[in-house]
């Protein structure tokens, strides 16, 4: 088994562990762990099917396109906690969910290691020092 093969079906399996110890009562975390129990593609998965949820295209569900789409994608929700994480989604109250809100909700925050990893590039590109990467910095 090739190794990405490998670490997405060990964080299937993690996600899976999970969602069934009942661990996190956060509404958006458990829909996350549900989408990446279903392997990498998980949420990429999700973000689709929001786009087809979106019966009247404005990047944007209310509750009933919300409620629908949830069901497609095949997480039955009791009425409370569908209500919930919508509600955990919309931020401001409004009544609609935005696209991208959405996506970076699910987003699993990225590890220490990753943002380590981010910044080390960074600093390499910003040969200035002034945290601003310019074309200058990128002539070198």
């Amino acid at each position: 088994m090739a190794a990405t093969a490998r670490s997405d079906a060990q964080m299937r399996q993690k996600c899976k562990k999970m969602l069934g110890s009942k661990g996190s009562q956060d509404p958006i975390e458990r829909l996350r762990l549900q989408c990446l129990s279903r392997g990498s593609a998980g949420i990429k998965g999700i973000g689709r099917v929001f786009r087809i949820m979106d019966d009247d295209r404005n990047r944007s569900l209310d509750f009933s396109e919300f409620k629908k789409g949830m069901r497609e994608y095949g997480l039955y929700l009791d009425p409370k906690e569908l209500q919930e994480l919508f509600s955990a989604f919309d931020k401001d109250g409004s009544g609609v969910i935005d696209f991208d809100e959405f996506l970076l909700a699910l987003r699993p925050p990225m590890s220490k290691a990753r943002k380590d990893i981010i910044n080390e590039a960074f600093n390499k590109l910003d040969k200035t020092g002034d945290s601003v990467i310019t074309i200058d910095d990128l002539r070198g």
